[in-house]
């Protein structure tokens, strides 16, 4: 019996011994695969940042002149007797004698001030001594360039004719009104004109192109053209032709020298998956139905009408050409046909006959309606100097909200909302956006331009301290939080967050991005990142500081943090925290002298991926980037930038160095080999314990050291309070040993001060 038990325990003991190394065996070859399970929904706690705290100004507000609702222009525009319009004070600012006075304030009380657009020149200037203020007092001033539609002049929808086209779940809840009725006309909704850059309509013939047209904003928000689907996107099934685009996306991506000469190309024509083409044959005319195409680039989108539609064949054929060709399972979805109006928080404008439905996101009874009319800019700034806005709301355009080309005018305090085009552009010298909130912005929220190239005399632009959120809700791949170019401008201390593209784009030289809160971004969007620019050599000089990059992508997208695209060389990036990309941290497209130090990296697909994409494209002709080949675009922009200058070469040491001899291609210098990069002193926690990947020519022309490489089981020890979202090194004395560089990131100044 002893015998049998022993025999037993050895059994026992042996089958035990054999599980635990075949589970150690399978652990060391599955290890990736299982760390990859479990952390493929995982997410780093978001960065604790110090709170925003408004302090409003209580102080006694004293104007010059004033305008209220209930004014006149007759009146003398006191407080007493107030003007009735903006335009009547501006009139009144320009024929007052500045000289001696410290200051003019215009007070405009609170209330809706309807117009199109007005436009300050340079007689409406102040001067340094003498600034002009238009602000808001008793309340918000709002300039609005829409139609306000009161609730109760919506009804149930009776049209036989009508009805029979909806949806029976959504002809109940699904109210109406006659615009004609309020004295509007075809002329002020406008016609549907294509939406996107990367559109061809310039290549036919007839009435293409036009403003954007009209939007319907609903207690602030934005309703959806009724479409198909109501959310994501549908994929192309067989592409029968792919048309007579600039680009083939079947040959190489071989483009078409006769492009811009070409008239009416031959279209696209792509099949469309079952389900699709039955709802595409319900319909009762395709007059007037549109798509939405990224037919090959998710990057490259165009709004196109629908020439025809083929059910025994369920082909489908736009209007336009795609411009870079078309491929099987890209994405594009239907919308604009009123038998798609079934969704709460859709709309349809009947153009024709002036008829707008809506199937309301809630009860209409006392909601704020909006539809944005006016085609132009709201406000103008031509000239004029010395001029600031504060406190003042401007919405409802299917224009730009603020345009400004002048020089010291400040913007604070304002709301800019409900608008398809840009919130605020700028382009000069000491221009101020700070403090105001941007939301429902069609495109860019503040495109910023100053400076000169030739003398990189700074422009002095800053945008701080403002509330960016929801924009490139009409160009979806085009507008971002904030566009910075020029020279010597400064993005700072600004939240940027939800919208489907990057939150700060960039160009230009010496730029400053600094202590920004960006986060959740490029929910729509791979090939792209947080903070981008890209395809320029000599566009150096700009530093990224002390930024919070999180929470990077949304579902099924991949994009970066920061990206260097296609090139792009001579950036500084240091003291910045990026956090839960769903793509890289870092993407460097094969460009040279950067210098990324002192950042944080934690959980992002890899840290780093470094390319040699340049210096492929000239050692490879089939190679897919071809910019950097000699007489290319990127060739040809550093020939006609000042790089050679004594001016650009004293400010760029490295310039001088670069050789662009074509023939010799193994020197380091040679301008399209990724050289003279240093990516030392980052801390980086990744669940591979893997920095990320840097091609062989990076490797050999750059310095890549002395990084820090950190698994997820060491936060504890490595951060403050990692569980709250505290990534103060927790013994920088310790760590110095390492990286005696490393300073930690200064997380109290970061975001809206």
């Amino acid at each position: 019996m002893s015998f049998l038990k022993n025999k037993k325990k050895l059994i026992i003991a042996v089958t035990v011994s054999v599980m635990i190394i075949t589970a150690t065996v399978l652990l060391l070859v599955y290890k990736n695969d299982i760390l990859d399970a479990f952390y493929k929904d995982y997410k780093a706690p978001s960065p604790a940042l110090s709170d925003y705290v408004r302090t409003e100004d209580d102080g006694m507000i004293i104007g010059d002149f004033y305008v209220s609702t209930k004014g006149n222009d007759a009146n003398s525009g006191t407080k007493d007797a107030p003007f009735l319009t903006v335009e009547k004070a501006v009139e009144a600012v320009r024929r007052t004698e500045k000289a001696g006075k410290k200051g003019i304030t215009v007070c405009i009380e609170g209330g809706e001030y309807r117009l199109s657009s007005l436009t300050f020149t340079q007689e409406d200037s102040g001067t340094a001594d003498c600034p002009i203020t238009y602000r808001s007092y008793n309340g918000e001033a709002i300039i609005n360039g829409g139609k306000n539609l009161d609730p109760s002049i919506f009804t149930a929808v009776t049209d036989k004719s009508v009805l029979s086209r909806l949806q029976d779940t959504a002809e109940k809840s699904i109210v109406c009104t006659d615009l004609t009725r309020l004295g509007l006309n075809a002329d002020d909704w406008g016609k549907i004109y294509p939406v996107g850059k990367y559109g061809t309509q310039e290549n036919y013939d007839g009435d293409t192109s036009g403003p954007v047209p009209c939007n319907l904003y609903f207690n602030g928000t934005p309703l959806t053209t009724a479409r198909y689907p109501n959310e994501g996107f549908l994929n192309t099934v067989e592409i029968i032709r792919e048309g007579e685009g600039q680009e083939s996306s079947t040959s190489n991506h071989s483009k078409r020298e006769d492009w811009e000469k070409l008239r009416n190309p031959e279209t696209t024509i792509f099949t469309v998956d079952s389900d699709t083409a039955d709802r595409l044959n319900s319909y009762s005319s395709l007059d007037n139905v549109w798509l939405w195409t990224a037919l090959i680039y998710e990057w490259a989108d165009t709004t196109v009408p629908v020439k025809s539609f083929d059910y025994s064949s369920k082909t489908l054929e736009p209007a336009y050409v795609s411009k870079y060709g078309a491929v099987p399972g890209s994405t594009y979805y239907i919308f604009n046909a009123l038998e798609e109006l079934d969704h709460a928080g859709e709309w349809y404008l009947d153009r024709e006959n002036g008829m707008l439905y809506i199937y309301p996101p809630e009860k209409i009874d006392s909601a704020a309606i909006t539809l944005s009319l006016s085609a132009d800019n709201l406000i103008n700034v031509d000239g004029a100097e010395y001029l600031c806005f504060d406190g003042i709301s401007v919405r409802g355009t299917r224009g730009n909200g603020i345009v400004i080309n002048s020089n010291n005018v400040t913007v604070k305090n304002c709301l800019i909302s409900e608008l398809s085009g840009n919130g605020v552009t700028v382009n000069g010298y000491r221009n101020i956006i700070t403090d105001c909130k941007f939301t429902h912005i069609g495109a860019t929220a503040v495109d910023v331009k100053g400076g000169d190239r030739t003398t990189l005399t700074a422009g002095e632009n800053i945008v701080e301290n403002c509330l960016i959120h929801d924009f490139s809700e009409v160009s979806i791949t085009e507008g971002q939080g904030v566009h910075l170019g020029g020279v010597g401008n400064i993005c700072a201390h600004n939240e940027i967050f939800n919208a489907p593209q990057q939150a700060i784009f960039y160009g230009g030289n010496n730029n400053i991005i600094e202590y920004n809160n960006i986060h959740d971004v490029c929910l729509l969007s791979s090939d792209s990142s947080a903070i981008y620019t890209g395809r320029r050599w000599d566009e150096v000089g700009t530093i990224i500081r002390y930024n919070a990059v999180y929470n990077i992508g949304g579902d099924g997208f991949t994009p970066h943090g920061i990206y260097f695209d296609d090139g792009a060389s001579g950036q500084t990036v240091y003291g910045n925290i990026i956090l839960n990309c769903n793509g890289y941290g870092f993407l460097i497209g094969g460009g040279r002298n950067h210098s990324i130090s002192n950042n944080i990296i934690v959980n992002c697909d890899k840290a780093f991926f470094y390319d040699e994409r340049s210096r492929n494209a000239v050692l490879d002709k089939d190679f897919w980037f071809e910019h950097s080949r000699e007489g290319l675009d990127m060739h040809r922009n550093l020939l006609a930038s000042p790089w050679k200058s004594e001016v650009w070469q004293a400010e760029y040491p490295y310039m001088a160095e670069w050789s662009l001899n074509y023939n010799d291609t193994e020197n380091p210098d040679f301008i399209a080999n990724p050289s003279g990069s240093k990516i030392n002193g980052n801390i980086i926690v990744h669940y591979k314990g893997d920095t990320g990947e840097f091609e062989e020519s990076v490797q050999r022309y750059s310095d890549i050291s002395g990084n820090g490489i950190y698994r997820f089981f060491e936060t504890d020890k490595l951060f403050s309070d990692y569980e709250s979202g505290n990534y103060e090194i927790k013994d920088i004395d310790e760590l110095r040993k390492s990286f005696p560089d490393f300073r930690n990131i200064p997380f109290d100044k970061i975001g809206r001060k």
